[in-house]
């Protein structure tokens, strides 16, 4: 540095000696002349003011603030919050209503997936429920004869109960009363017997209402016979169908859709089966309440016939009502036991309602299911964006597996980038500063950023040697011609610097003695 100096004072010197003595030369020839070049004693001092003032011009160059930027390379990719990555739900032949390049908002249907598999078990849920819909009508059905047979039992039990009570008390007063008394003990029991003759025929009407129940019934299931066979013709001519395919060698024997509707044409004529078999249970049920109906009516006659046998003498009316009184006991007796019954069958009926409804809801949860999970096969955008996947036609009307990456939705207007700076810049950043992002692969455009997170932990650069910072910024990419994946520079505009900053920085970027 002290060289420049130097040379730029030199012509200076020259120029100052010889303006004034030269001009004095012709007049004056006195030899005085050399004493006057005294100013070359000057010549050092003056190379030392010249020094002095260029070093201070490079100190005052040295203060001259000037811009700084930093930059880092990064990849360009979606922001958090702004994608969607769409996967196959279920197994099935996939449905794409949209193309690569088109943009979509929230709620637009994507895809659709049709799953033959899901089909199949809505149409068995369907029919399960069909059917536990049918047990849960009888069970019904049942609890209301049940229902019907206890408050018969009921009533007759209590009949029995007043006609004991009234055997009890005739007898006593036969005991204790004279002749008299005793015809109207005999009275009072030709009455007791046509009280009893009304409860009979009140039996008889609850037996006919038992029978009457079960003809509907019987009704019901040839009705549902009915429709098991035209279930069955259904099956049994998609099945000559796929047999007449198999014959000529289209589909396999072994084909599943094949095998399904066999099993199905088994399991309709089995529950044929057990429909006709329950016909024949009810029409034996019938009977025996007939033949109930009769050995009631039966009954009856019987007690008419005592009424009619009532004309015996005072004597015999005591032996009579004991042996009324002991049939009238023995009559509770088992009238006790057919309420206790018919309550157990009533305890049964509810027990089987409450399992067969169960059984209903179960079902028809299943199917409730069954029917969200298909509502989900209709996949529709959550965020607005464009789709990025390339060659999406490929995929369309394609059987895919379940859990297949099928495409992505992405917010270009909004892109993310991680920038990586070096350690010793840190006390340049923060977060308001201004940054411009621009693709390695154009020559001109850029694009203005900011800055979204300057995250806290430092690390290794790919070489190992330099420690250096993530900052995460977000790209304004309006015309949405950056893609996710794209490379470039991001630049962080830092406030200005002293010229001796940055010359200082970048001298100790070069040599960071203190890593040594």
């Amino acid at each position: 540095m002290t060289s420049t100096p130097q040379n730029s004072s030199q012509p200076r010197l020259k120029v100052v000696p010889p303006t004034v003595p030269e001009q004095a030369k012709p007049q004056d020839k006195p030899v005085q002349n050399p004493v006057e070049q005294t100013p070359k004693k000057s010549t050092f001092p003056t190379q030392w003011i010249v020094g002095g003032i260029v070093i201070l011009g490079l100190g005052g160059i040295g203060m001259i603030p000037v811009n700084h930027s930093i930059s880092g390379s990064t990849i360009i990719t979606s922001t958090v919050g702004e994608r969607q990555s769409v996967t196959m739900p279920e197994t099935g032949t996939l449905t794409l209503h949209v193309r690569s390049n088109q943009t979509v908002k929230p709620g637009d249907v994507l895809a659709t997936v049709s799953s033959s598999d899901l089909q199949d078990k809505k149409a068995g849920i369907a029919q399960r429920i069909a059917e536990a819909k049918t047990a849960v009508n009888s069970a019904q059905q049942q609890l209301m004869l049940a229902q019907t047979r206890l408050e018969v039992a009921k009533s007759l039990e209590s009949i029995a109960q007043e006609q004991r009570n009234s055997k009890r008390q005739e007898l006593n007063q036969a005991q204790f009363s004279s002749g008299a008394a005793r015809i109207r003990a005999i009275e009072k029991e030709q009455a007791g017997i046509e009280s009893e003759i009304r409860g009979i025929e009140n039996q008889i009407l609850g037996l006919e209402n038992e029978r009457a129940a079960l003809e509907n019934e019987l009704v019901g299931i040839e009705n549902n016979i009915e429709g098991l066979n035209e279930q069955l013709e259904i099956v049994e001519s998609a099945l000559e169908k796929r047999q007449g395919l198999v014959d000529e060698g289209l589909i396999g024997s072994a084909s599943p859709e094949l095998m399904n509707l066999e099993v199905k044409a088994s399991e309709l004529k089995t529950q044929i089966k057990r429909e006709e078999n329950s016909i024949e249970t009810h029409r034996q049920k019938i009977n025996q309440k007939q033949n109930q109906i009769l050995q009631t009516q039966q009954l009856i006659n019987q007690r008419q016939q005592q009424i009619a046998v009532k004309s015996e003498g005072v004597n015999e009316v005591i032996e009579s009502l004991e042996e009324q009184l002991e049939e009238a006991e023995n009559f509770v007796k088992q009238k006790t036991i057919e309420r206790i019954s018919a309550q157990r069958e009533v305890e049964a009926s509810l027990a089987e309602t409450a399992d067969k409804q169960y059984l209903l809801s179960q079902q028809e949860a299943e199917l409730n299911r069954l029917e969200q999970q298909q509502q989900q096969l209709a996949i529709k955008a959550t965020v607005s964006g464009t789709i990025t996947t390339a060659d999406l036609d490929l995929l369309n009307n394609q059987t895919l597996e379940a859990g297949r990456e099928i495409l992505n939705v992405v917010n270009l207007s909004s892109l993310t980038g991680l920038v990586e700076i070096q350690q010793e810049e840190i006390d340049l950043i923060h977060q308001s500063l201004p940054v411009t992002f621009k693709p390695r692969q154009a020559t001109v455009d850029q694009y203005q950023a900011k800055i979204e997170d300057i995250q806290p932990v430092i690390k290794s650069d790919e070489s190992g040697q330099n420690s250096v910072l993530q900052i995460r910024i977000t790209i304004d990419n309006d015309d949405r011609q950056l893609q996710p994946g794209l490379e470039g520079v991001a630049h962080i505009q830092t406030p200005q610097l002293r010229v001796y900053q940055k010359v200082s920085r970048e001298f100790f970027k070069l040599f960071p003695w203190w890593k040594l």
